[in-house]
């Protein structure tokens, strides 16, 4: 993780400009989490207490941003979010790291996706001119799911993400297959028949895998959690 001095100027990475304090940091590669590493957040802030419950959301990318720090990426609600973005009461607060083959917390991205992020930014290096394209498109690896929906959940429908496009202004959009536009299959990465979830206009939300899962099999107590969600629209 990236520290300077408060006194020190902190030069972007990517422009070698120095870097705005205003400017909220954004995204310029991604790496997929393929070891099953998850965040843990709490409803509490501060150190969890013996007894606490510790919730655990898998990650979906690693990602190196403009200030030259990294942080693990997760779907949330509407939209993308830094695991390290977890800290209100809304969204829980921000744990740690778990990696299950050590079965162990860290408190910061593993060093080895911080040298992969890093080696593919030198290695894939490009210069800023104002112009917007696809940096990388990644297929989805958690089983994330776009949600419908015109009349606040009293009917919805879910589509699984394919993949996700990175482009050069650091936005991230979710892709989805548009079957009246496949050609051939199997679709891939980068096919001219995916469309962002996000373009949509009765586009809502994501799902998890488990929260998906659950609601296709009529779960009682994500069916109340689904209920909760619509007083609460």
């Amino acid at each position: 993780m990236s520290t300077a001095a408060p006194t020190a100027k902190v030069i972007d990475l990517f422009s070698g400009q120095e870097h705005q304090s205003n400017h909220y940091p954004i995204v310029v590669r991604l790496a997929p989490e393929l070891d099953g590493f998850e965040v843990l957040y709490s409803n509490e802030h501060g150190h969890p207490k013996p007894g606490q419950e510790l919730f655990s959301v898998k990650i979906l990318f690693w990602a190196l941003l403009d200030d030259g720090s990294f942080a693990g990426i997760i779907p949330w609600f509407d939209q993308l979010i830094s695991c390290t973005d977890l800290n209100s009461p809304l969204k829980g607060f921000f744990q740690g790291y778990y990696d299950p083959g050590l079965d162990q917390t860290v408190p910061q991205v593993p060093e080895h996706k911080c040298i992969e992020l890093i080696s593919a930014a030198d290695y894939f290096d490009f210069e800023i001119d104002g112009t917007v394209f696809v940096v990388q498109e990644l297929a989805d690896t958690c089983g994330s799911h776009a949600v419908f929906t015109t009349d606040n959940f009293d009917n919805f429908s879910m589509t699984e993400v394919f993949s996700w496009r990175l482009f050069s202004d650091g936005c991230i959009q979710a892709q989805m297959i548009d079957v009246e536009r496949v050609t051939h299959w199997p679709v891939l990465v980068g096919d001219e028949c995916l469309v962002a979830c996000d373009e949509a206009p009765d586009f809502v939300n994501f799902f998890q895998y488990r929260v998906a899962i659950n609601i296709k099999a009529q779960d009682a107590d994500t069916m109340a959690v689904l209920d909760q969600l619509k007083s609460d629209l």
